[in-house]
């Protein structure tokens, strides 16, 4: 969900002419609201405009009232793929993602979405079947503990009842939309969904919520942002060796100032793989990409050697290594508590909770307090050697760059792909780059490729995957060839878990376990609906690449890659 995203005027248009009871604006007879009826006009209201999902008869209802208020259904194969394209596109539009799955077996498959929504600080509203509340607590069939199982990864877990429907339905859509970003699930049965729902005070539960966020008056904040700046300047003039490390807590509007800012006081900085393209790579001191995007013992290093890292906009969730634990750290944003409870920062460390991108803004027109020397020199050197060495599998980044344009969308699975994509892609733009961070989900590219593109169907839309990934998404490519979502799906072939064998093999233990037969990656796009095409090479996948650019249609191209290549970049 974008800091500065809108939901498209379509679907302002939409939930404008919904109704309080999210009745039809085509003239439905004035009858009591439905609680699938009042869950459909919140959501509408929200910017909602796609629901994706895999139905079941206990949500027929739900969908139903989402088509009268204009809110489209796109049905997808797999329940997790549903989340994953719903939390992209919600990303590119603005409102919260929404999917929604049957009872049972559709809503256990939710898990993995959800979780990855909670870790990645994404908006994703979730809406599954449930059994009705009038059958007896002995029935077992289907009954999953929903608050159980999903308490942990959901900000908010209710079942919708005729009573206090829509307060249940506004709480999960604030809980979402307010910062931290999450998921919140809301059950619903065949019966409740077709009751008429009792008149509560929903809205004013929003009301309330809105009038926290917006008590604070906007002179207080600037003064706030201000002290805050004063603070973190003050820190950076005692530091010798800084660090700026940006989070996915920045808000991508404020990026060109971070970059004036960075530039003019000549700060060495790295991102985290969810903020890629805050900073612009080309800036003179960006060093790389941290946690979880490969070359982990040279950013290692980097972070040891600093004597005080700028946590700008970092979020404990982002963060696969323990270095924090024992940096000098001051966090900048309010990132909130890390899933679980807790606090994000240890005892005495300064936690500065401005927002990021206004204390960066407030710096960009100061001079710096002192300068420094270029320390992580060697780091940033080395890093752009990598990129730029043609025996290396970064040749592949490298081509792609050159062939997908700039304001171009790129989704990256899980494996040693990530890495390889995480340090070496350059994204000139926030919001250009997606990838499953804190959950690290294989499976995520290709949904959510299909999500981003049919947010925004004006951007090209290109998926990295590898084969493992996509053994466990291909059936979508049937969703992306029904709706026209016209993605390119770059499949990294190696016949192996590569990142796994990899780390078996510097564990010194013998290869098992890890690799897979070969499959023919073309036929099974072509079965699905899309195109194929297997590119040998930096010239083959460049031709490839603008070909399938240039289609339709889904188009599938496999790239075989050595394992080995990999070693160098991890």
């Amino acid at each position: 969900m974008t800091e500065e995203g809108t939901a498209p005027a379509a679907a302002k248009a939409r939930a404008a002419g919904a109704n309080g009871a999210g009745g039809d604006q085509a003239g439905a007879p004035d009858a009591a609201a439905t609680v699938a009826d009042v869950l459909a006009g919140a959501v509408a209201r929200a910017g909602v405009s796609k629901a994706f999902g895999v139905p079941g008869g206990e949500v027929l209802p739900v969908m139903e009232a989402l088509r009268r208020v204009g809110c489209d259904f796109v049905l997808c194969n797999h329940e997790s793929s549903a989340g994953m394209m719903a939390s992209a596109y919600g990303k590119l539009t603005g409102a919260p993602g929404m999917v929604i799955t049957t009872l049972g077996p559709g809503a256990a498959n939710l898990l993995l979405p959800l979780a990855n929504a909670d870790l990645d600080r994404e908006a994703l509203l979730a809406v599954c079947g449930d059994l009705p509340a009038s059958w007896p607590r002995g029935h077992t069939h289907q009954r999953l503990d929903l608050a159980r199982i999903f308490g942990p990864v959901t900000k908010e877990c209710a079942a919708l009842r005729p009573e206090g429907a829509a307060a249940d339905v506004d709480r999960a859509l604030t809980a979402v939309r307010t910062r931290p970003y999450g998921a919140a699930l809301l059950s619903i049965s065949s019966e409740d969904a077709v009751a008429a729902s009792a008149p509560t005070g929903g809205d004013a539960v929003v009301a309330a919520a809105r009038g926290v966020l917006d008590a604070t008056p906007e002179r207080v904040l600037r003064a706030q942002a201000q002290d805050d700046a004063d603070r973190l300047a003050a820190r950076l003039a005692r530091a010798a060796h800084p660090l700026v490390v940006v989070g996915l807590g920045f808000e991508g509007r404020g990026a060109p100032a971070l970059r004036t800012w960075l530039d003019a006081w000549e700060l060495p900085s790295v991102v985290t793989p969810k903020a890629k393209g805050t900073v612009g790579e080309e800036c003179p001191r960006f060093v790389g990409v941290i946690d979880a995007a490969g070359l982990g013992a040279t950013m290692g290093e980097v972070l040891a050697g600093a004597d005080l890292i700028v946590g700008l906009g970092l979020d404990p969730v982002e963060l696969m290594r323990t270095w924090h634990a024992t940096s000098e750290l001051v966090w900048v944003g309010d990132c909130g508590p890390p899933p679980g409870g807790g606090e994000p920062c240890r005892e005495g460390e300064e936690r500065l909770t401005s927002p990021a991108a206004e204390v960066a803004a407030v710096l960009a027109g100061r001079p710096p307090p002192r300068r420094w020397d270029d320390d992580f020199r060697r780091a940033r050197e080395q890093r752009l050697a990598l990129a730029e060495d043609p025996s290396l599998v970064t040749w592949i980044p490298r081509v792609m760059r050159r062939v997908l344009p700039a304001e171009g969308v790129l989704t990256v699975d899980v494996g040693s792909h990530k890495c390889l994509f995480g340090q070496f892609w350059r994204c000139p733009e926030p919001d250009r780059f997606f990838v499953s961070n804190g959950l690290s989900a294989m499976g995520y590219g290709l949904p959510a490729a299909i999500g981003a593109k049919l947010a925004r169907p004006d951007l090209p839309v290109v998926a990295v995957v590898g084969d493992g990934g996509f053994a466990m998404a291909a059936q979508e490519l049937e969703t992306a060839s029904r709706m026209a979502a016209a993605v390119v799906v770059v499949v990294l072939t190696d016949s192996s878990l590569s990142l796994i064998r990899l780390a078996q093999e510097a564990r010194g233990l013998p290869r098992y376990g890890v690799d897979y037969h070969r499959v023919d990656v073309v036929r099974i796009a072509e079965g699905y609906g899309a195109t194929g095409i297997r590119a040998v090479g930096a010239d083959e996948l460049h031709r490839g690449l603008e070909r399938a650019l240039g289609a339709g249609g889904p188009v599938v191209v496999e790239v075989p890659v050595d394992v080995a290549g990999y070693r160098a970049v991890l």
